[in-house]
Formats: structure tokens, sequence, C-alpha cells
């Protein structure tokens, strides 16, 4: 089926990605054929879901990335896949990565890199690889009247997480815009997976699911020539509320992909990498800016260096980790106060490292019955001598040195 007739057959898709009969579609306003539509055509999605798509995952070695294509079925799960069965291109779909001053085709090595070259950090430090997929060839058609448009995609693309250990499919993206609103929806397929049970491996049937919410899209932008140099949404996250997950829903990054693609990836094992889960990674979470351009292939839209959305989330700095400090817990029973002692000096406060401003998360300074394995900074009585033994061993030593001393022999009569 070709991009045009999608598009045509799609245009009153709703959020659960329903087509109409190919009859009701040539009612819409969005006919190609309306003298109040325009024609839009090989158009580039990029998008790189969120920050966490390009983070290394807790498992060691491990990383999130993409793979244009479908990747071969490995069969069973608590895999990762290599070299061979990655892709950085697959007809329509192109895995990018920026590198600071523009986008570059991926390299398998980069997956583990920052922009600058350096190696991923810890999965909580902040530090991402900065891909993203690109679909060319959208098209479409915009009916300014109406307030609708409607583009269409073919492709696929493989997100991949802990390297392959879990991972699915989205393929053959459409958006439609109504009343300002736009809803991009895809085909999601992949494998069941678990992460208390690697052995889990088990197909799941390709549905179609919402996979952003853009709530401010302008229709005359995408027919009046702005797609040449590109336009950019970020797709609705912070506040959106969902159910059948445990959803942290207070806190700065609070929030989730849509109901239908958080439902789908509960199905497939990794529903809280798309929702606030209370985890020290929420904050990567969020969705990253999507781009719509018809223009070269080029540095369109928000780089990971440069946001341009309010709402977009900072790059938190490497938190600050300290290695825990030794510990003791002991019972001490205090010895009796003598009255001549001084009473005990005040041992001094225990420094505090606070958490850094840009941790990612909060850190919780709990007392306990534990003490630092230090020297005491001032005597106690416990330490100190008692005055009263000094008068007892001085007594002492005077009877000893009396029976040292040489007695003179007294004649006797």
């Amino acid at each position: 089926m070709s991009r045009r007739l999608l598009a045509a057959l799609l245009v009153a898709v709703g959020a659960a990605g329903v087509a109409l009969p190919a009859a009701a579609a040539q009612d819409q306003p969005g006919d190609a054929d309306s003298p109040t539509t325009t024609a839009l055509e090989d158009v580039t999605l990029r998008w790189g879901l969120n920050d966490e798509s390009s983070n290394r995952a807790f498992a060691p070695d491990t990383y999130n990335f993409f793979s244009a294509g479908r990747i071969p079925d490995p069969g069973r799960g608590g895999t990762t896949i290599d070299r061979a069965d990655w892709s950085s291109r697959d007809g329509a779909v192109q895995v990018e990565k920026w590198d600071g001053t523009a986008w570059r085709r991926a390299t398998w090595a980069g997956l583990r890199t920052t922009s600058a070259g350096d190696p991923l950090g810890s999965p909580t430090a902040g530090t991402f690889s900065n891909h993203t997929v690109t679909i060319s060839g959208g098209d479409g058609v915009v009916d300014t009247v109406a307030g609708t448009a409607t583009i269409a995609w073919e492709g696929e693309v493989t997100v991949l997480y802990y390297s392959g250990m879990s991972f699915f499919h989205l393929a053959d993206p459409v958006l439609e815009v109504a009343d300002g609103v736009g809803v991009l929806t895809a085909e999601v397929s992949g494998y069941a997976s678990s992460q208390e049970d690697p052995d889990v491996w088990e197909p799941v049937d390709p549905e179609r699911v919402t996979v952003a919410d853009l709530p401010d899209v302008e229709v005359d932008a995408l027919a009046d020539g702005s797609l040449d140099t590109g336009l950019s949404w970020r797709p609705a996250y912070l506040g959106v509320r969902v159910s059948g997950v445990p959803q942290q829903r207070d806190g700065e990054h609070a929030g989730s992909f849509p109901q239908s693609f958080v439902d789908a990836m509960d199905r497939l094992g990794t529903a809280a990498f798309w929702y606030s889960s209370g985890g020290s990674t929420d904050a990567f979470k969020v969705a990253a800016p999507l781009t719509l351009s018809t223009g070269a292939d080029g540095a369109v839209g928000p780089t990971p260096n440069a946001p341009t959305s309010p709402s977009a989330t900072a790059t938190p700095a490497p938190p600050t980790v300290l290695p825990p400090p030794a510990t003791v817990t002991a019972t001490v029973t205090a010895p009796a106060a003598s009255p001549s002692a001084p009473p005990p000096a005040p041992a001094a406060p225990t420094p505090v490292v606070g958490p850094s401003a840009t941790s990612v998360a909060p850190v919780t300074t709990v007392t306990t019955q534990t003490r630092l394995l230090a020297a005491p900074a001032a005597a106690t009585p416990r330490d100190r001598p008692d005055p009263l033994w000094w008068v007892g061993g001085s007594l002492l030593l005077l009877s000893v040195a009396v029976l040292l001393v040489p007695v003179k022999k007294r004649n006797m009569p």
C-alpha cells in the first residue's frame, strides 16, 4: 500500500488507531482531491523518544539504543545483540547521532559514548549517547479550512533496552492533526520479557497504539512552507496520568507516555521505562521533542544541547557519590562519674555532605544508633585517668623508695 493511500485511509483514525473503511475515508475533509487541501511529500520524521533510550543500562556493559529495521529474534530472553545484528539504516529509516554540531549517521561504537566521544557514565549520571531515529518519505495532506492533517510513513525501527535483553518494534507511524491536537500512532510488536525472569520470551501480536500526543499543532504551519526548515513539538508527558501501573504522580518529573503505549509496554514487560515510577532515572523518561521537516537532512529543530521548549528537562550533572562510612553498633556501659572529674566535652559533629543541587534523586539523611570508627574529638571520663589514682600511685611509689633506702646498723650493747 502506498504512503499516499495509507494517509487517505487513516485520516479519521483516532488515538486507538482504528482505521475507517476506504469509502468513509473518502468523505473526510483531508481527502487529497479536495480544493482546500495541500499535499505533503517527502516529510522526514525525527524522534529520539526520550533520554532514557540513549542511556547506559543498569546491567553491566549494556546500553539502550535504536536499530534501523527489525533485528532477528534471538529465540530466548536474557541475550544481548552484537554488531552483526545491528543496523544504522534500513530503507527510509536511519539512526543518527548528534556530534555536537550536526546529526551524523550512527556507528556501533557511538552507541556507548556521548556526543563528545566520552564513555557514558552510570545510568543515573545524566550522560547520553544522543541518538534519534529518522523516517523519510512521509506523504500526507493538510486541510487548512477544516484544520486537519494526516501524514504517513513506511518503515520500522527496533528500540532496544539492556542491549537487547528486551526490545520492541515501532512500524509505519501516522500523524493526524485535528483541532490543534496531533496524535502519532504506530504499530507496536515485540516479545514479552521479564526483569525477574530472564528466560521469559514470548512473541506479542502487533497492535496500533498512540505513541505521542502533540497538544499544540498549528495546521497552517504544515502547509505554509515552515516544514522546509523544520517544525518541532514536545509530546505531552509531564502531568499525564495513566492507570494499570504503579505511577508516581508527585514530583518534578511525574508524567507518562500515552495510556495505550504504556499498556503495550506493560505486556512486553518494560512499562516502567515510559512513566514516572519513582526511580532514580525518572527525569530521563520525559518525552523528547519530535521534529518534522521537508528540507535537507540537517540539524533541524531542538538539539540535545539546545532545548527550546520551556518544559524541556535539563540534563542533570552527575550526582556526588561517596562511599558509605564504616560503622559499628555497640552497647557501652558508661562508668560512674567521679565528683572531681570535669563534665564530658561534647563530641565534634560529623560533617554531612549534602546532595548536589543537580542530583537526580534526593538524598535522605537518617540518624541511627551507629558511630563512625574514628577517634573521639575530646576525652571522656572513661578516657581520662581519675585524680585519686594519682594519689594512690604516689603513696605506693613513696613506700617502695623508703624500703630501698639503706638503714645504718646500730651497735648492740
